[in-house]
């Protein structure tokens, strides 16, 4: 049986969702799919998703949520579907040589005849779990040559991080951080977890794999900053409790996630989740949010500074060598918020004098403050 590996993203709003309508010479003329396509070789289905709505309706999707997966089977292939669902999108839908796109009010869709078994998941019975965050679904439709439905099964799988586990790193794991300079207190702990959940909503994870790395990666900072992320990893192969919540593999995947981290890495991390979380790291709320990182860190971790003046042009060089054009922190995920902060920086960094300047005013509030 042939295999095909595909993604299908569902764009809805106000009741209606983009679809796609197959016209020309082609055996599915007139019916209505839903937009998307095969997946290329090492690409991430959720690019795929955002490149086949483009080239197939003209739109730009983001803010994706993977919903899971639906098979369907006819009698001599398969195909395997990555399902997404976004209300976010830019542009209207076009029309081609091939097919032409349109919203369409899914009450009507449901009663057309012309549509492919993929629509099945608008049904009533199943569009609540398309819609809602807590489940991700698995369908499997099995259809024969002309997509007369012969059989349907259905579950939802819980995609919530579990309580007792949120539990116990709340109570055991985030105090532990009153022990690291403030620029890598508990504060930036929280904003790496909810940009990494915010991004692993886009992929195939494991949201309990996500939180952990997140609330793990800088718990060994305070012992030493230039090896951080591999005391992290450490501290947390050492805690026997946490382990409860997962196998020898995850443990093994959250391991690595936290050494894969740091911004500074030679190496590429090794698994979607250290890239996830690599990625969430590169935080920049503000420019004098960074600013004051650094200063906190050198004042803390660079005693052989001994001037103002020595402090302020080293939080240069270290913002330049991090943001600036060429700058070291790189994100292995597109991350949009990150993107436009970088822009922003390096347009900042580019004029020394005026950049200094902005420095100095920042350190003389703080010390007002």
């Amino acid at each position: 049986m042939k295999v095909r590996n595909a993604v299908r993203c569902y764009l809805i709003q106000d009741g209606k969702v983009v679809v796609t309508k197959y016209k020309g010479n082609n055996l599915k003329t007139g019916y209505y799919e839903i937009p998307g396509g095969k997946i290329e070789k090492d690409e991430y289905p959720r690019d795929t998703a955002i490149r086949e709505f483009k080239e197939e309706t003209g739109m730009y999707i983001k803010n994706l949520t993977y919903k899971g997966k639906m098979i369907i089977e006819y009698p001599d292939r398969k195909f395997n579907f990555e399902i997404f669902r976004t209300n976010t999108y830019e542009g209207t839908p076009q029309d081609f040589e091939t097919n032409t796109s349109q919203w369409l009010e899914i009450q009507e869709l449901l009663k057309e005849k012309k549509k492919l078994s993929n629509i099945l998941i608008l049904d009533e019975q199943y569009i609540s779990y398309l819609l809602d965050d807590k489940n991700k679904i698995n369908m499997h439709i099995k259809v024969d040559e002309h997509e007369n439905i012969l059989e349907v099964n259905f579950e939802t799988i819980n995609d919530e991080i579990e309580a007792d586990l949120k539990t116990y790193i709340e109570k055991e794991i985030f105090p532990l951080y009153e022990r690291n300079e403030q620029s890598h207190g508990i504060e930036h702990i929280h904003s790496v977890i909810n940009r990494s959940l915010n991004i692993a909503k886009e992929y195939e994870v494991n949201k309990n794999i996500v939180y952990t790395v997140a609330a793990y990666h800088d718990l060994g900072h305070y012992i030493n900053p230039k090896i951080h992320e591999k005391l992290s990893a450490e501290i947390f192969m050492k805690d026997r409790k946490i382990k409860k919540w997962f196998t020898t593999e995850e443990i093994q995947i959250i391991k690595e996630a936290i050494e894969d981290h740091r911004a500074s890495s030679n190496h590429e991390p090794r698994s979607i989740y250290g890239k996830i979380v690599s990625t969430a790291d590169r935080t920049i709320k503000s420019i004098d949010i960074c600013i004051k990182r650094t200063y906190l860190y050198g004042k803390k971790n660079c005693p052989e500074l001994v001037t103002k003046k020595q402090q302020i042009n080293r939080i240069y060089e270290h913002l330049n060598d991090k943001y600036g054009e060429n700058g070291y922190a790189k994100t292995y995920l597109y991350d949009e918020e990150f993107e436009f902060a970088k822009r922003k920086f390096i347009e900042a960094l580019r004029d020394k004098k005026a950049f200094i300047e902005r420095v100095e005013n920042v350190l003389q509030n703080m010390e007002g403050e």
